[in-house]
């Protein structure tokens, strides 16, 4: 899946979040707008962050690492009510669980980087490949962030 070396993939993943996290607290006193009723809020996107990252990237890396060949589906966390989680803590609370994931990664010997597990849509996934999600996931939100802070600031100007 990844044709990144460890290192490369741990900075980019550094970058993401650092872009990510300064985009929501951007947007930090709104952080209950959404573009629609049925979108999520700046709060729910935070909330979200934090949340797959704990429960599902954690959870991959650990388990391919420890040898178990493990067998995941796709993780969803559509229509959990995140509506008491702070935007700001949730950013905090993500940037905790990405710390002790690369911190995890990077001190894995090289023969526990190449374990892998399945994956109901990626098949075949090796601890560099969850990464690799992670980063494609991260860019995921970036770009819809990106404009969701836009349309935001526009609305704010204009109310």
């Amino acid at each position: 899946m990844s044709e990144d070396t460890r290192e490369q993939l741990i900075s980019k993943l550094e970058t993401s979040q650092r872009q990510l996290t300064a985009l929501l607290n951007s947007v930090a006193d709104n952080q209950d707008w959404q573009p629609s009723p049925d979108a999520w809020s700046f709060r729910y996107q935070a909330a979200h962050l934090a949340t797959v990252e704990k429960e599902a990237y954690w959870d991959r890396v650990t388990r391919i690492a420890a040898g178990e060949n493990p067998h995941f589906e796709p993780y969803f966390n559509t229509g959990r009510d995140f509506s008491q989680h702070e935007l700001g803590n949730s950013l905090r609370e993500w940037a905790v669980t990405r710390r002790k994931i690369i911190d995890f990664v990077r001190s894995l010997p090289q023969e526990k980087i190449t374990l892998t597990g399945t994956h109901d849509t990626f098949g075949t996934i090796t601890v560099l490949d969850v990464l690799q999600g992670m980063l494609d996931h991260d860019r995921e939100h970036l770009g819809e962030l990106t404009q969701l802070v836009a349309d935001c600031r526009t609305e704010v100007q204009h109310s």
